[in-house]
Order: structure tokens, then sequence, then C-alpha cells
């Protein structure tokens, strides 16, 4: 299931008043993210500057571009349907990848050379546990068939792993962690840690999630290794800039 789309009866609690429950739980993680990026900048200029605004709308932009063109995309595969296929789900893996990538392009265009992943990273995985919420009263991005104790119900009568909750626990561990820690770290690197351990979790989690197959792995296990890939090349290249700037003093 590329889509956040479902049967009808299909998910834990899908509408709130009549509004998409999916569609209430994305509002509200973007608003807490951007509480609480606003919340975490409070005591610095520099992360309310002109040059961070930038930085933080190229990442929430990316981000929805991301995550929706690859979904659109995989679903022209089934053939054309109009705004069905534009208002077709997202993938959050994608949005990362289209916010990591927006911020890249942004920062070369105005030549900005601070670094705000830190101050990022906790709003982030906030943003990403919320998300997951809803899919999870929605019945979307469901695991496969279990017999375990924990598996839910989301329509059909088949108790499936509830991969959502799984991957919402994550994020809100990650969460905390950050929002206690990413003060302390290198300019850049907490986010970079919160993605690389993101696409490691996503690869093993995609073993009990319903998603087609290419080549023995799902699409978002290939997108992974991709993600994993180039956040190591990409940290170690910072980390060499960072070691020869020191060298230099």
């Amino acid at each position: 299931m590329f889509n956040h789309s479902v049967p009808e009866n299909w998910g834990i609690c899908p509408t709130i008043h009549g509004i998409p429950t999916y569609s209430i739980f994305v509002a509200l993680a973007l608003f807490a993210a951007i509480g609480l990026y606003f919340y975490n900048s409070r005591d610095s200029e520099s992360l309310r500057s002109d040059e961070a605004i930038k930085v933080v709308i190229a990442a929430f932009i990316g981000g929805i571009l991301g995550a929706k063109l690859p979904v659109v995309l995989l679903n022209l595969t089934q053939g054309w349907n109009g705004i069905e296929t534009i208002l077709a789900g997202r993938t959050i893996v994608g949005g990362m990848i289209g916010g990591l990538l927006s911020v890249i392009l942004v920062k070369r265009h105005f030549k900005i050379r601070k670094r705000y992943g830190n101050v990022l990273a906790p709003s982030v995985a906030l943003a990403m546990a919320i998300g997951r919420i809803g899919c999870f009263l929605s019945g979307c991005c469901y695991g496969i068939p279990t017999n375990t104790t924990w598996g839910c119900d989301f329509g059909d009568s088949v108790l499936r792993y509830p991969t959502q909750l799984f991957e919402m626990t994550f994020c809100f561990v990650a969460f905390a962690i950050l929002q206690l820690t990413f003060r302390k770290m290198r300019p850049g690197r907490a986010l970079s840690l919160y993605f690389l351990g993101y696409f490691i979790f996503r690869f093993c989690i995609e073993f009990i999630r319903v998603n087609p197959m290419y080549m023995a792995l799902t699409v978002y296990q290939w997108i992974s290794i991709a993600g994993i890939i180039f956040l190591v090349i990409k940290m170690k290249f910072n980390k060499k800039i960072v070691k020869q700037g020191e060298n230099n003093e």
C-alpha cells in the first residue's frame, strides 16, 4: 500500500466529526513541530534570523513535496485517476529525504554556512511521532497478520502488527533523547543521527509491514539503504571538515 487510502469503515477511528483523523494529526504534528522549534530557539537570535527561517521553511516545504511526490509517481503505475492520484497519501521516508535535499539546496543558494540541524531534530522527531498516531487511528501503514497479543484489527477481522505504534514509540523516544541532548552535540549532528537511526529502524520494521516487494526488499527498504549510505558519507565528510578547521586554528 503506497498511500493512505483505505477501505470504507477501515481503521480504529478514521474520522473525527467528519474530518479525516490522519489529516487532523498531520496538522497537529506541524503545529507542534513549529512551536517546539521556536521554543528551543527562544534564547538564540541566530536561530530566529532570516537565514534560520529560510532553512526551516525549506525543510517543511521540501518535506511536504518529498512526502507526496514518490507516492504520486508510484500510483501512476496503477493508472492516472485525476485528483485521486494527486491526493494519494504520503511517505515519511520521502518527506525526510525531500526536506534534507531542500535544506542543502537552499543553504547553497543563499551561501548559508551555519547549521540548524540540531534545533530542528527534536521538532522532526516529535512531528513524526504525532503523525504516526494519525496513521494508527486511520488504519494505514499497518503490519502483516500476527497471532501475538498486541495484534490489532483495522477492519477486516485480521489481527495485524500495529507497526504505526512501534514507529510512534521509536520517534517519541528519539524526541526525548534529542530534546535533552541537541544543545550538546556538534552543529548539525543531531538531525543526521536521527535520520540515520530512523532509516535503520525503518529498514527493520519493513519486514513486518505490508508493502510491495522489489528484488526481495520493499521500496522503502531500498530507499532506507540509500539514505543510510548518503548519511554515512555526509557525516564522514562533515567530520573531516571539522577536523581541518580545528587543525587550521
